[in-house]
Order: C-alpha cells, then structure tokens, then sequence
C-alpha cells in the first residue's frame, strides 16, 4: 500500500519536466517495440551465420528475444522517469526476474523435439530413440532448465538457498511419503521409454482399455480410444499389467465358417473346398503357407467348412477392406457352383391329444 500511495504523489506532482520525461519514456518504449523483432533477428542471425529467414525465426530464443528488447524498452523508459529509489529497485528486480525466465524460455525451446538445434544435439550425442524416448529427454532437459531459472529467481528475492536445500534435507521423509505414487509413475516411465513395450502412436489394449498411444510423460500414458476420448493411465500401472501392442504384430489372422445345406452333394463340397484353396492361393496379400481349408464337421445346421488364413495386411481399416473382398469373393464361388448356405434350423414337435 506504501508503494501505491507513493506511486500516486508521483503523478499528483507532475512538472512539464516529467511530462517531457514521460514522452521520452514512451517513445522509447514505442521504439524499442517497432525494432524488437529486427534487434532479435540480427542477434540470432549473428550466432547462427545463416542467411534463411525461416530458420532463423523458427530459432528457440528469436521470440525470447523480441520479449526480452520490448522489456528493455519499458525498462529504459522507467529509468528517463527518474522514479524514487525504492520504486526503481523494485522495477529493476522484476527486469532481471522477467530477463531470467525469457533466458530460461530460450533455452528449454532449443530442446523442443522439433527445434533444428536439438535435432543437431540427437546427432551429435548419437541418440537414435523412438519418439517416445526422445520427448522423455526433451522434457527432462527443460524441467532442469527451468528448476536453474527457478533457484537463480528465488536468489534474486533475497532467499538462502543453503538454507533452503536444507530445509528441504529436514522436510525429505514427509516429501518422500507423500511422492510415492509420483515416484513410481515416474520410474515406470523411465521402464517405459528403456524397454519400449509401445511407442507414440502404437494401437494398444491394456486391461480393459484400448486406443492409439499419444503421448507419454513422467508420470502418466495418454491413449485416444474409438471412441476419441482420451484416456490417461498411470505409467506405475502400466508396468504391472500385460499389455496387448497391436501395431508390432507382423500379420493378420483371419478365420471364417461356411455352413452348407446338408444336401449338398459331396463331389460339390470337394470341388467347392479346392477351388477355395486355390483362389485364396492366388491372392498376393495372403501368406501361403498358413491356408487352411477343410470340411470341418457335419452340425445339426449342415455341413461345416473351415477357412483360415494369415495376411500381410496390418492396418485395421485396409484389413476391412481386404475381408470385405474375400466375402464377395467366396459368395460369387458358392453362387457359381450352384450351393446354397444353411440356415440356423430349429425341430418343433407338436404333441396330440
């Protein structure tokens, strides 16, 4: 409340001295706001010694940078104001705390997965991971990035942090009570991203649920499921749980069961189950040596033909499609061979009195 009655004299006690002051202080304000975006781009194209306009406003610390000359501008102007002391010291600690966290900005942005200086970093380092585990580093890296930022902010306000840290080596056995459940989502996570049972954008099922993995943090896996919900699973249960990875399978299974009438005659069913054997055989997207087809049992509903087969085709909506043509397929060889499929059929017996 001090500091706002004494921001109020201020302006109560204006002279045409101040008044000419505060035109300086805006116009530099202005100033520096028109040229920020040109003092950021010559600043990174002087360290990147590139001349590709893209790449250098596609850099990590060009929009810092243009934050940070728009609050040099607000500084500056403050400064040509000639505030009180206690003002000023004020203004000047939230410059150097805003300086800190754009510089902090900057930096976690070059670990961005898709910043040109990271990707320069994986090569260099020889990181050869999934997308999984290389978003796993890019969020460790900014997390220790901005924890620096945070220490060097809160010793910008005056804190100990030798008392600090050992305020926290006192208060370690309740933090640690209280964090188990993060630690171990955590450490799953790591199990996660160093066994790889799933990558970003695997289709999994785990337990009851089932969708396309999307995302996977320190503590946490999120999966969209058919229904395009988001369901998000504890890594911790993950890794006590079997999980079925349908992506990694290499072919598809497919089985199906013709049921002839019962009066079909014989030489029709071999000559039926042949022909399917050889067109199934034909057929580019089916691996030849798992065909099966038999004349499986005689039910009470006709006569059973087995059919099964494995596919090379993985992606489920293609795999609809291919089953979808092999029904057609099988419908126009019964039709042709002149067979008819039984129908489910039911024996009433009617009692006479």
């Amino acid at each position: 409340m001090e500091l706002i009655r004494k921001i109020i004299e201020v302006f109560k006690n204006l002279t045409l001295e101040n008044i000419i002051d505060i035109g300086i202080g805006l116009a530099i304000i202005v100033i520096f706001k028109i040229f920020s975006s040109f003092f950021a781009y010559i600043i990174v194209k002087m360290f990147k010694l590139k001349k590709d306009k893209n790449k250098i406003r596609a850099n990590g610390f060009y929009k810092p940078l243009k934050s940070f000359f728009v609050l040099l501008g607000v500084y500056l102007g403050l400064i040509v104001l000639r505030l009180p002391t206690d003002i000023f010291n004020v203004v000047t600690k939230i410059f150097k705390i805003c300086t800190i966290i754009l510089t902090a900005k900057g930096f976690s942005n070059l670990f961005d997965v898709s910043s040109e200086t990271f990707s320069k970093i994986r090569e260099k380092l020889n990181m050869d991971g999934t997308d999984a585990s290389i978003n796993f580093f890019s969020k460790i890296a900014k997390i220790l990035i901005y924890i620096v930022a945070a220490f060097i902010v809160i010793a910008e306000f005056g804190y100990d942090l030798s008392g600090l840290v050992t305020g926290l080596g006192i208060g370690s056995v309740v933090i640690a009570l209280a964090a188990q459940d993060v630690a171990k989502s955590f450490l799953a996570g790591l199990s996660i991203i160093s066994d790889r049972p799933f990558d970003i954008g695997d289709d999994i099922e785990v337990s009851t649920y089932s969708g396309t993995v999307e995302d996977i943090t320190f503590r946490t896996t999120r999966i969209r499921d058919i229904n395009n919900q988001i369901i998000v699973l504890p890594n911790s249960f993950l890794t006590t749980t079997s999980i079925i990875n349908r992506t990694k399978r290499e072919k598809r299974r497919y089985d199906l069961l013709l049921t002839l009438e019962l009066n079909t005659p014989l030489e029709k069913v071999s000559d039926l189950t042949e022909n399917i054997k050889l067109t199934l055989n034909t057929n580019p997207n089916i691996i030849k040596e798992n065909i099966r087809v038999f004349f499986d049992t005689i039910s009470a509903d006709g006569i059973d033909i087995s059919i099964s087969f494995y596919t090379n085709i993985i992606d489920y909506e293609e795999f609809l499609r291919f089953k979808e043509q092999i029904n057609y397929t099988l419908l126009d060889m019964i039709k042709q061979a002149h067979i008819e499929l039984a129908y489910p059929s039911q024996s009433i017996y009617l009692k006479k009195e």
